[in-house]
């Protein structure tokens, strides 16, 4: 009797809980060289949270080329890959069961990133290490299907939001100079952004002996578009 009982709650436990859960990743983000992995955990009949983390290398894009992350005065020499979760709380509007249907869900998201160009001034070569960090938040709509009660094909339509960048750059001589003043390059940094007004008014410079760094912490639109394939269990 005990064993049937057993069963029996066993399997209404596995009825109660099929498919609130999902794992998917992202085919259009891995075309820009972003791999990453999702979870989604139904928490009511209507709403979900889901969790993801990912890894980003742009120079394994398809789709891009190193100009579409390289700074014109800049040549590449290195880019580091960059690791972004993101928090989104999803509400599923439609009549059909948890994880499944049209939905709205804000997002928090966390990205960084990091790299090593090259700049030539006035005949001497500076490494330059640009490290940035983002922190946003905003709101995406789209449309998942569960097929067969398995499979999952996530289409988020659109998402936008804010996005704020704490971004440094900073200059090192390739060949050390002790009595180099790097003050005199503040104005050469400052033509990397010349052509965008808005970024170059944000910066913020402090010399040392030893290099020139450049802070540069500015809000910027975020927008989200994307396919998720995934299981549904």
């Amino acid at each position: 009797m005990k064993k049937s009982i057993a069963i029996l709650l066993l399997l209404a436990s596995n009825a109660l809980f099929a498919q609130e859960n999902s794992l998917k990743t992202s085919l259009t983000d891995a075309l820009l060289g972003h791999f990453n992995l999702s979870y989604e955990r139904a928490l009511t009949e209507k709403g979900a949270l889901a969790v993801k983390f990912g890894y980003w290398q742009p120079t394994s894009s398809l789709l891009m080329n190193k100009k579409a992350f390289t700074p014109e005065a800049y040549n590449l020499q290195q880019s580091d890959g960059g690791f972004n979760v993101s928090v989104e709380y999803r509400l599923y509007l439609s009549t059909k069961s948890a994880l499944n249907g049209f939905y709205v869900a804000p997002y928090l998201r966390f990205f960084n990133q990091s790299g090593l160009f090259e700049d030539e001034i006035d005949s001497r070569l500076f490494d330059v290490n640009v490290k940035l960090n983002t922190f946003g938040l905003g709101a995406q709509i789209g449309y998942q299907w569960v097929f067969n009660e398995a499979f999952t094909l996530d289409l988020y339509f659109f998402g936008a939001g804010v996005d704020r960048y704490g971004t440094k750059i900073k200059y090192t001589l390739k060949q050390p100079d002790a009595n180099f003043d790097y003050s005199t390059i503040t104005n050469d940094v400052n033509e990397v952004f010349k052509n965008i007004n808005y970024l170059e008014s944000k910066l913020e410079h402090e010399v040392s002996n030893d290099n020139h760094l450049s802070k540069l912490p500015f809000l910027f639109p975020g927008f989200r578009l994307g396919m998720n394939v995934g299981y549904s269990f």
